[in-house]
């Protein structure tokens, strides 16, 4: 039976780069099972977790299928392309658009490097996704431009994902905390729901598992 590992929430607040390193640390041999359902979130771990897929698939000869339950919008798409197999949920939706950053402070300069900044990661975002989808890259940059959001028929039609899969019955990630502004309407309504309650248990448990080894990893103390 394959590992799995679920990216359900937020990139960079309920998930991130160092549980995904740990959780493929303590994968079985065999393919990978990543499930996503989430709404996007901090581009640099995403793009972090992204070459952490990539690197494992490469050491260890083995794929990673990727399964989006509920919606991979923004850099969550981003990591799906690392996927070997990508199967959507008939219900779920994907979301490609041009990084952005709400923390945009400072003076006049400053904002200048930050757009260059930003110009610099959309080129690295364009390139995962003409890799995955064989679209040319400026085509790619419009759909980008105009924050565009695939149905799971759309994706496979645009080279976005394999396969359809039977509708999933996970409530989408809200998006509450993003200002996509061509989202669908029933989707802008999602409310966020308690973590807690809504994750399964055999995921929190796994989740905290890696938090207690990183804590006895990088918290020991030395004895005389």
């Amino acid at each position: 039976m394959p590992s799995k590992i679920y990216l359900y929430g937020t990139v960079g607040y309920d998930i991130d780069a160092s549980y995904v390193r740990m959780a493929l640390d303590e994968a079985s041999d065999g393919d990978l099972e990543l499930r996503i359902n989430s709404g996007g979130g901090d581009v640099f771990e995403g793009q972090a977790i992204y070459s952490l897929l990539e690197s494992w698939k490469t050491t260890t000869g083995n794929r990673v299928i990727v399964y989006i339950d509920g919606i991979a919008a923004s850099v969550a798409s981003v990591i799906a392309m690392a996927g070997s197999e990508i199967q959507m949920s008939s219900n779920a939706l994907m979301m490609i658009h041009n990084p952005w950053t709400p923390a945009a402070v400072g003076g006049a300069d400053d904002l200048r490097d930050l757009a260059n900044v930003l110009d610099k990661i959309r080129e690295t975002i364009v390139t995962v996704y003409e890799t995955r989808s064989g679209i040319d890259r400026d085509a790619i940059g419009l759909m980008m431009d105009e924050e565009t959001w695939f149905t799971a028929a759309e994706a496979v039609n645009f080279g976005f994902a394999d396969q359809i899969v039977n509708a999933s019955e996970e409530t989408v990630a809200s998006i509450k905390a993003f200002n996509y502004v061509n989202a669908p309407d029933w989707i802008r309504a999602v409310e966020p729901i308690d973590k807690a309650a809504a994750e399964p248990v055999a995921v929190r448990r796994s989740i905290a598992k890696a938090k207690l080894a990183a804590e006895r990893c990088c918290n020991k103390t030395s004895k005389n």
